[in-house]
């Protein structure tokens, strides 16, 4: 893709003001987020910026939309750090920020409801080995719902965020806020993909458990609508698990 080429003459200067600075296009022979450069997401088109690296070596990444018309979103929907290395547990990609209703020009789309949440978790997962997690932050307000979910203590598997991780290949999950003596990071969902098939059984196995505790339990009616949400969520998950176990 010819990110600059394509793109609307006012968000082409948007983009080369970005270039002009510390973000760069990758592509897929430069790095393993290239591979992403371009790829469809409903009408939409995934624009890949790669910024510097922190201080364990994790590298900054912008994910932007380009709609049909060449119109670039107004601001990223996801801002994150992409990590490798030789064991499994050094891949991961954290979402230091996530937002799935972009705008542009102040229109507001809504990747949820067009399904295509599911399709960025699937795409950002398959830079992830076995045996490597993803993290998303859910303290920002488009998160609102997850962060219910959560903070209420239901299975972390059964928030929206929880869910769009499991369909990426997720089946373990911790819930987890980092302080760092005054400069703490937003809570966040983290979800570790099986290293083998033994531990994906396992795992199924102990997120099953997990889930059906939740469904055989009475329903609060103080925790609506996040309750309801939660076991909705449960339910399909619950039917994902038998449909492969079977």
């Amino acid at each position: 893709m010819k990110a600059s080429s394509d793109l609307r003459p006012g968000d082409r200067r948007r983009l080369e003001s970005l270039l002009a600075r510390e973000w760069s296009l990758p592509s897929a022979r430069h790095h393993p987020l290239g591979r992403l450069q371009g790829r469809p997401l409903g009408t939409y088109r995934l624009l890949v910026l790669l910024g510097s690296k922190n201080n364990v070596g994790a590298r900054y990444f912008q994910l932007c939309l380009v709609d049909t018309e060449g119109r670039l979103s107004d601001e990223a929907i996801a801002i994150g750090l992409y990590n490798s290395g030789p064991f499994p547990a050094y891949n991961w990609i954290d979402l230091i920020r996530y937002n799935s209703t972009p705008a542009f020009e102040g229109v507001a789309a809504d990747l949820r409801a067009g399904g295509l949440e599911k399709r960025l978790f699937r795409l950002l997962s398959g830079l992830i080995p076995p045996g490597g997690h993803l993290m998303v932050e859910y303290d920002s307000p488009g998160q609102r719902e997850s962060e219910r979910v959560l903070t209420l203590g239901y299975p972390p598997v059964s928030s929206p965020l929880g869910y769009l991780l499991f369909g990426a290949g997720c089946l373990a999950f911790r819930d987890w806020y980092i302080s760092e003596g005054g400069r703490e990071g937003p809570r966040k969902l983290q979800g570790f993909k099986p290293l083998d098939g033994s531990g994906a059984g396992q795992r199924a196995d102990a997120l099953r458990a997990e889930i059906t505790a939740l469904l055989s339990a009475p329903l609060k009616g103080e925790h609506d609508p996040w309750g309801r949400t939660a076991r909705r969520l449960a339910r399909s998950v619950l039917r994902a698990l038998d449909r492969d176990r079977s």
